[in-house]
């Protein structure tokens, strides 16, 4: 089943879902290895990671490299928070 799928039917359950914050791909791999059903990007902690503020310093394109290395460390759906859109959504 794709991540997307996953992630949908996460979020269409009865139950809650509680999903776990990662930053880099170190994290994602603990929040796997904790037994978390799905990670969330936050672009706060994305943010202070890159070493700037959460206002839109970090681009996109450090966003998705960050997002990439979190994908590729684990294989769990990802939540990310995409901020103000940076123009493009």
């Amino acid at each position: 089943m794709s991540r997307a799928k996953r992630l949908h039917d996460l979020f269409h359950r009865p139950e809650p879902a509680i999903l776990m914050e990662a930053h880099n791909g170190l994290c994602a791999k603990l929040v796997q290895e904790a037994g978390f059903e799905a990670i969330w990007g936050s672009g706060l902690s994305i943010s202070a990671a890159l070493g700037v503020r959460d206002n839109n310093e970090a681009s996109w394109t450090q966003v998705l490299d960050v997002l990439e290395f979190i994908c590729d460390a684990t294989d769990l759906p990802v939540l990310l928070d995409g901020d103000t859109g940076y123009g493009n959504f």
